[in-house]
This record gives C-alpha cells, structure tokens and sequence, in this order.
C-alpha cells in the first residue's frame, strides 16, 4: 500500500469520525460553547494520554519537535471550530454547509500558493462535483439570511485549508498529533470565558466526552497523520466524506429520513470522490518521469 493511499484511508476515517457530530449533538441540552468546551477537554485529555504511551518519557522532544507548526496547527483547528459555532448561531446548517464545501478549493489554492503543489484538471473537476452534490443536498439557500455572521462560516474552510498546508510543510517524520492536543487547550481557554461549563447536566458531559475522545480526538489524530501523505487538495476533497455521512448517522440514530435532494446530492459526492479515487489509483506509466514532474494535486 503506496504513502497516498494511507494518508487517503487516514483522512477519509477521520472524516467519517467527524461526521457523527451531528447526530451526536441531537441529544444535547447544553449550548454551543459549554459543548466546545467539554468537548476539547476530553480531546486534550485522551489524545495526551494516547501521545503519552507513545513517547514515553520523551514526550516534550515531540511537542518541541513540531516546531512552530505546532501551535500553528492547533490555532488553526481550534479557529476552525471557533467560527464553526459563532456561524451556527446566526446561520441556518445549511449556509455554514455551503460554505464549508469551499475547503478544498480554498486547500488547493494555498497549497499551490504556499508549497508550489500544482492543481490537475482532475482535483478541480472533482472539487466541482462534490461543490454541486452539496448544493443539490442543501438547495436554494439565502447566505446573508442568518446576518452577515452567517459568512463567517468561510472562517471555518479558510481555518481548515490553512491547518492542512501547515501540517503538509512538516518535516518527514514528524508527529503532528501533540498539535491536536494544543487544538483542544487553544479552544478550551477560550470556549471557557464565553460559556458556563459548570451549567451543563452529566449526560451532556457524558456525549461529550463521546465527541472529545472519538468524533474530533481520533477524528484530529488520523486526518494530521493522513494529511502529512498526501497533496493537500486531496486532503481537503476527502474532508467532504463528513458531509456525504452525516445525514446517514442522523437517519439511523436519529430518525431522520434523508430526502430526495439528500440522496441525489449526495449519490454525486460518493460518485465523485469514488471517481477520482480511481483515477489517482490507476497505474502510472514511465513512474521514473513522473517522480521528477511537478507535484501535481
């Protein structure tokens, strides 16, 4: 199994981790800062156990070793999650939807920008896809309806894009995982003076600690391990995996039956990242030659 394919599997994983959100906050009380708040403690605390067992006693060499990619990465992740919830609670899901489905043209772009990965014909047609079966998905939506907050939902693609390009310049061999536990500190601090984290019942704490140790802590530990192997823009197309299996997860736990629009837009995602999965995973001919050609996304 090829370094692509790996960080492909790791990233598609780690989007289907995420998109048990949803569901997930169905059955919550508390508002959206108190569950960022519980939600990134039990991120930090799981993920720096899990980093514990791994490093042992050398756990602050891998800390230092990210370098200032390190907390540049958890500030991004923690700024993504930051906008998600402030765009949510002027926004309807389906505007911060349409918006967030600009992550991988946005990842293309500043990859290209930043690391010189040039964008093929085929990540651009499948960015497009999968921008159409969201919008099939979602319908006609009025962006400014929710208030001009509601934009803010780009915060989130731009955050997003930003923390894959980050990841991406790392050295080889780096672990980037202790960047995850910096997200759930950055986020935690700040979710803390805004909401009150005492105010919430146990079986919210309960869901959330659901949410910081598998949704966005396992979610988090496979997508910085996965992005580190793979273009970024392909990156940020894979990401798009959360959005095809959320209404799933929504239907079987929560009862609520996907409509026409929901199967149609997103029959199209799933055929076009199956696609495209194809097209990267056909065989390469003359592979002597392509490994000194541009980086192409």
């Amino acid at each position: 199994m090829t370094s692509n394919t790996r960080g492909g599997l790791f990233v598609a994983a780690a989007a289907a981790c995420w998109s048990t959100g949803g569901v997930a906050v169905r059955f919550m009380e508390a508002g959206p800062w108190e569950q960022a708040f519980w939600r990134s403690v039990f991120l930090a605390i799981a993920v720096g156990l899990f980093l514990a067992v791994r490093h042992r006693a050398r756990l602050p060499v891998a800390f230092r070793a990210m370098g200032w990619r390190g907390p540049a990465s958890g500030l991004a992740v923690a700024g993504s999650s930051l906008f998600y919830f402030v765009a949510l609670a002027d926004a309807s899901v389906a505007t911060v939807l349409v918006l967030m489905s600009t992550t991988p043209l946005l990842t293309a772009i500043l990859a290209w920008v930043v690391l010189g990965e040039r964008i093929g014909a085929a990540t651009l047609l499948a960015i497009a896809a999968t921008m159409a079966g969201i919008g099939i998905m979602v319908g006609p939506v009025d962006l400014l309806a929710g208030g001009w907050r509601g934009l803010l939902g780009l915060g989130v693609s731009f955050f997003g894009a930003i923390n894959i390009v980050v990841v991406r310049g790392t050295r080889p061999g780096t672990d980037m995982v202790p960047a995850v536990v910096l997200s759930g500190v950055f986020l935690a601090l700040g979710s803390a003076f805004v909401g009150d984290p005492l105010a919430v019942s146990a079986m919210d704490v309960a869901i959330c600690a659901f949410m910081g140790v598998f949704q966005v802590g396992l979610g988090l530990t496979l997508f910085v391990t996965g992005i580190a192997l793979l273009p970024a823009a392909r990156a940020g197309l894979l990401t798009l995996t959360e959005t095809l299996l959320a209404p799933l997860w929504a239907w079987l736990g929560a009862g609520e039956v996907p409509d026409q629009k929901t199967l149609a837009g997103g029959g199209l995602i799933l055929a076009a990242l199956a696609a495209y999965a194809l097209y990267q995973g056909r065989p390469r001919r003359r592979p002597g030659l392509a490994a000194a050609a541009p980086r192409e996304l």
